[in-house]
C-alpha cells in the first residue's frame, strides 16, 4: 500500500515466513498533490472555513473575513529532494510561481526547476522558507530530523507540510 514499512515488524514478519513488500514509486503523484492540497488548505484557511459553514455559523462574507497567506511568489523549503521533492517543488514552482529552495543530505545534480537552490542546513531552509514540505523517508536517521533547534530557525507564521513519516517532527517540540 506504500513506499514506508518502517510500521511494520519485518523480523516478526519473516519468523512467520510472511513476505513483506512495498510500492516503491507508484505514489509519487499523489503524495506531491496531497502535499500542494495541505500548503494551500492551511495557506487559505479552507479547512477552518468548511467547517464555519457546517457549523452553521457562516456571518456572511465581509472583506477581511477568513484572510489567509497567498503562496503566489512566497518562498518553498523542499526537504528531501528526491522523487517526491522535485513533485512538490515542480507543482510549487509552475504552478504558484514560488521560489524553491531545499535541502537534501547528498547533492542533486539534475534539479529542473529554474532558480532552484540547494541550501547547507535544515535551519537554512526553515529561515528561508513561508513553506515548508517534509519528503524523506521514515527511517532510523531521520527520526526527530525537524528538532527544536530546527524549529527554532523557522520564520514566524510559516508553514509546515509533512507528507513523510509522523516521527521525522520531534512534535513535543513542534507543539
Amino acid at each position: 500500500f506504500g513506499v514506508g514499512y518502517n510500521h511494520i515488524d519485518v523480523k516478526a514478519a519473516a519468523k512467520r515466513g510472511i513476505a513483506v513488500t512495498n510500492t516503491p514509486g507508484v505514489l509519487t503523484d499523489a503524495t506531491a498533490d496531497l502535499a500542494i492540497t495541505l500548503m494551500l488548505m492551511v495557506a487559505r484557511r479552507a479547512g477552518e472555513g468548511e467547517r464555519l459553514v457546517r457549523s452553521g455559523n457562516w456571518p456572511g462574507w465581509h472583506p477581511t473575513q477568513m484572510l489567509g497567506m497567498h503562496v503566489t511568489g512566497k518562498t518553498i523549503g523542499i526537504i528531501g529532494m528526491g522523487r517526491i521533492g522535485q513533485a512538490v517543488a515542480r507543482r510549487a514552482h509552475f504552478g504558484f510561481g514560488m521560489d524553491v529552495v531545499y535541502f537534501n543530505r547528498s547533492k542533486v545534480q539534475d534539479c529542473a526547476i529554474p532558480g532552484a537552490r540547494q541550501l547547507n542546513s535544515l535551519a537554512e531552509v526553515m529561515a528561508a522558507s513561508d513553506v515548508v514540505s517534509l519528503n524523506v523517508p521514515g527511517a532510523p536517521e531521520n527520526h526527530h530530523l525537524i528538532s527544536a533547534d530546527v524549529l527554532a530557525a523557522a520564520k514566524p507564521g510559516s508553514i509546515i507540510v509533512n507528507t513523510a513519516r509522523g516521527d521525522v517532527i520531534d512534535e513535543a517540540a513542534l507543539i
